[in-house]
């Protein structure tokens, strides 16, 4: 049985929508897979800002300082299993997490003081960045 020119033109028309729908759904789906790790590193960065504005001398607010390095320190714990959701795997990760982590403990040591939290943001912010370099 032979096909007819319009069938054949139908049928090859509903194969690209279908790819087309396809391809789109999956890229949507890869894009939203990062939204998560995204989100969290942008919750990073702004404790981080909220930290180092909160820790200025000329307006200290030790205690609020206090507690944006807290919620960092929480976000970093959480980051291993922030990126395993998305099946992110890199066995130096734990290594540069963990050296965040000690950087922001070396802030929080001297408990809610605004000159030891200051100090210890610019090595909490090259540890952020030494992991960026790594990972991209």
């Amino acid at each position: 049985m032979a096909m007819s020119g319009n069938r054949v033109l139908a049928l090859f028309g509903a194969g690209l929508f279908c790819g087309a729908l396809g391809a789109f759904v999956l890229m949507s789906a890869m894009q939203q897979r990062h939204q998560v790790s995204r989100g969290s590193m942008a919750m990073m960065e702004y404790h981080l800002k909220q930290a180092r504005q909160q820790s200025q001398s000329d307006r200290c607010d030790a205690a609020g300082a206090y507690r944006q390095l807290l919620r960092l320190r929480a976000l970093g714990e959480d980051s291993t299993r922030i990126f395993d959701a998305i099946g992110y795997v890199d066995v130096g990760f734990e290594r540069r997490r963990d050296g965040f982590l000690t950087e922001i403990d070396k802030g929080l040591a001297g408990g809610p003081d605004c000159a030891t939290i200051g100090s210890a943001l610019k090595q909490v912010a090259d540890a952020c960045e030494a992991c960026h370099h790594d990972t991209r």
